[in-house]
């Protein structure tokens, strides 16, 4: 009953917020700038797309009276979530190091995947980082 419950809640997600993007996979060599993989092909993959303000503190140490605060560092936290449906009917999963590019946004942004999080209800969600252009 929850897979089902879960399978229609996802449906009702992606209707409303998923995006269509381009996963272009790339394999990783050593020492060398990751290049296009020949053995996984590009696809489009539908899924939500989110970003926001991350604020994370840096832990340190400090002695009694010395502590004056803490060092906070800001920054954007990125993510892409896919579906148990749409992870299923992948043939190749995205890895770390891939790019995903939101097509239908202003200027096309290119993430690179840092982390990829599998969840026991075989959903997945990409941790993105900024690709810069090409030169």
């Amino acid at each position: 009953m929850f897979d089902d419950l879960d399978a229609v809640v996802s449906d009702a997600i992606r209707s409303a917020f998923a995006e269509v993007a381009v996963h272009r996979p790339r394999a990783s060599v050593q020492y060398a700038e990751r290049v296009a993989d020949a053995d996984r092909p590009h696809r489009l993959i539908h899924g939500v797309f989110s970003a926001g303000p991350a604020d994370d503190p840096l832990r340190g140490a400090a002695r009694g009276s010395q502590f004056s605060g803490t060092t906070r560092v800001a920054s954007l936290s990125a993510e892409f979530w896919i579906a148990r449906a749409e992870v299923d009917a992948l043939t190749d999963l995205p890895a770390k190091g891939d790019t995903i590019m939101l097509t239908s946004r202003a200027g096309s942004p290119v993430y690179a995947v840092s982390v990829v999080q599998h969840t026991d209800m075989g959903d997945m969600t990409l941790i993105l980082v900024r690709e810069d252009p090409p030169l």
